[in-house]
């Protein structure tokens, strides 16, 4: 499958370079107009950002050139950044008295080569600026009549038709569910016979079952009698418009309805189909959030309708069960192991063939690792069907499995990227960034909003506003949508933190949209790195633990985090001897060395300009020589368990 670009990050760190305050960072007479030049291309970029992201599936061309730009756009950002803490360190040495005629002098070859990278960058912008008019984007991105409509809406448009006998352990949803529409569950007596209209969710994450459930519900005979030929079920999807729901509902009615773009002419319609009728509406895949459109959408419903009637919606968005005033959200959960196996079985195999028992055994290894999402047992059972041989079925339970075939990485993330997509460009470029986090790994609040600061995604828009407020407005945002799911409460010596895990499917699509930024390397001493490659994850499952020998060619590297539990257990020698090679990445913002049985530290980790994050929390360091320099831009320094390091912090 094609890799999508993550625009998101390409956009914030667009809206970044456009607001630098050149003056704060004193910049050489020449080198200003160079950085204004950068400004002024940026800001052209950014009007066509949002239709470049919507073009880029299926046109290879588009995500070639956002992958150039994004490349641009985080070099620029290097540059600028190690220039500013040079202005920002000079200020600090002129106050300090430090600062003399000859470190003046000192500074210039900086600003010359901070000029020449300006200028190439500069230069290549120009030319992706200019490319960009063959793309024929559009800057007014508002105007649905002119934008390309993703071809994904197509592929998840949905009917109410279902087959009963490819469902599994939904049984006990679905009692529930057509209770509630028949016997106004959850309504007093005074709601059930003076509310016109009740609403129903269904809420889950994507893959669960949700569409499912409706229908089983939808073509339950109990419920068809109940509201008899008055069933309609509308697919609402991403582009949430009232006229067109309105005329589906109609074309639900009578198919010989007419096509028309004025409201006044369909509530008519409306009206006339629906006046003293009770019905049930399904309204399938919503994403709106917007309280006044969703009070437009009902308002023909609940003014015509008869008592008793019924809206049912299924949606991903907690916020969208509470904007339209549910009177019952019906919480999908996960599926069973049985029953995935089950599931999964009648996808696999052939009805009345005899099962190979090592097949079977392999499966149920697979199905685990979908982890109860029925969706991924359903396309995985579907591939497995035409692999025959056990050689074949242990490539899958072995391996990632959307790396081996283009249907199932297609099926499973578009689906999962759906709610990606939702989420704002500033909460994207967060996600996509926690794939340096291992699967199963106990996420901490305090951790991840730290690293974000670190990386400049936090930005702060108005006047006291905390850059961990809007962390924690964020990690709420991926918590409603189950990317981050509550995992434990732990104390820790700043109070109680929260902790939070990605579900493994989830997980696998924040690697995927950031494969070409981030890369988690397992035991990898010789594995080869791509070069562009910002942030990796180095995750140790022995005792011999080395520094990648090809980590000193990534230069633009911004992260690297060690997860490991040996500590004590590594060859300290080897790992000093190592760990130059990461010291000399200038552009690193996070540094977490927490594991390494670290007793001092290289005296080059002052050099590390840009260093926002360091991790050195280890009860065997002793102490070390450190520009105290440095000080002055560190967000975290994470000391703890360092006690051998008390009188230094007292002088600190």
């Amino acid at each position: 499958m094609a890799e999508e670009i993550v625009v998101g990050g390409v956009e914030e760190i667009v809206k970044r370079l456009i607001s630098l305050g050149i003056d704060e960072i004193g910049l050489l007479r020449g080198v200003k107009e160079e950085v204004e030049k950068l400004q002024t291309i940026f800001t052209h970029i950014q009007l066509v950002l949002l239709d470049a992201d919507r073009r880029q599936v299926g046109d290879e061309r588009v995500k070639l050139w956002l992958q150039r730009l994004k490349e641009a756009a985080y070099d620029a950002e290097d540059i600028l950044a190690e220039f500013a803490f040079d202005g920002l360190r000079r200020q600090v040495l002129a106050k300090t008295k430090v600062l003399n005629f000859f470190s003046c002098f000192a500074s210039l070859p900086l600003k010359f080569k901070t000029a020449h990278s300006i200028q190439n960058i500069t230069k290549r912008l120009k030319d992706i600026n200019e490319e960009k008019v063959s793309f024929g984007f559009n800057i007014d991105n508002t105007a649905e009549n002119v934008i390309p409509k993703s071809n994904v809406d197509a592929a998840r448009e949905t009917t109410s038709l279902v087959s009963e006998s490819d469902v599994f352990g939904r049984e006990t949803d679905k009692v529930k569910m057509v209770d509630m529409l028949i016997n106004d569950l959850g309504s007093s007596s005074a709601d059930a016979t003076t509310t016109t209209l009740s609403i129903v969710t269904i809420l889950g994450l994507g893959g669960l079952g949700k569409t499912t459930l409706a229908q089983l519900v939808f073509n339950d005979a109990t419920v068809k009698k109940h509201f008899g030929s008055m069933m309609i079920w509308v697919c609402v999807s991403e582009h949430f418009a009232i006229t067109t729901i309105w005329f589906k509902i109609l074309k639900e009615i009578d198919s010989s309805s007419a096509p028309s773009s004025s409201k006044q002419e369909l509530q008519r319609k409306l009206e006339k189909e629906l006046s003293g009728k009770k019905f049930l509406v399904v309204l399938d895949d919503c994403w709106h959030k917007d309280l006044d459109k969703w009070e437009e959408l009902i308002l023909p419903l609940k003014v015509y309708g008869a008592a008793g009637s019924k809206v049912v919606v299924t949606t991903r968005e907690e916020n969208v069960a509470s904007t339209i005033g549910s009177s019952y959200t019906h919480d999908l959960q996960l599926l069973s192991d049985d029953h995935c196996l089950r599931l999964f079985e009648s996808k696999a195999f052939v009805q009345g063939e005899t099962k190979n028992s090592n097949l079977v055994k392999i499966g149920e290894a697979i199905v685990k690792k979908c982890r109860g999402v029925p969706l991924a047992v359903k396309v995985l059972g579907g591939l497995m069907r035409s692999k025959k041989t056990e050689q074949e079925w242990l490539v899958i339970r072995d391996g990632e499995f959307w790396e081996l075939g283009g249907d199932v990485q297609k099926q499973v993330i578009e689906i999962l990227k759906l709610s990606y997509n939702n989420l704002p460009p500033k909460v994207r470029q967060c996600f996509s960034y926690c794939s340096i986090f291992p699967k199963d790994y106990k996420i901490g609040k305090n951790e991840v909003i730290r690293l974000w600061m670190a990386q400049g995604f936090l930005q702060i828009s108005k006047e006291g506003e905390l850059m961990e407020d809007i962390g924690e407005e964020f990690i709420r945002i991926l918590c409603r949508i189950s990317f981050f799911q509550f995992a434990a409460e732990r104390e820790t010596d700043e109070g109680t933190e929260l902790f939070y895990q990605m579900h493994d499917l989830v997980h696998d699509v924040a690697e995927h949209l950031s494969r070409f930024e981030c890369k988690d390397l397992v035991d990898a001493k010789d594995e080869k790195i791509n070069e562009n490659i910002r942030h990796i994850s180095l995750i140790s499952n022995n005792q011999t633990l080395e520094i990648p020998n090809g980590i000193n060619k990534v230069k633009k590297l911004r992260s690297f985090y060690l997860f490991s539990s040996y500590g004590d257990s590594y060859d300290r020698l080897k790992v000093m001897t190592s760990l130059p090679k990461l010291l000399r990445l200038r552009f690193l913002r996070v540094l977490n060395l927490s594991e390494l049985p670290l007793k001092e530290l290289p005296s080059s980790i002052g050099e590390l300009k840009l260093l926002k994050y360091l991790d050195i929390s280890s009860q065997r360091l002793k102490g070390y020589h450190l520009l105290s320099l440095i000080f002055i831009i560190y967000e975290t320094f994470n000391l703890s368990n360092c006690q051998k390091l008390s009188s230094f912090l007292k002088v600190w």
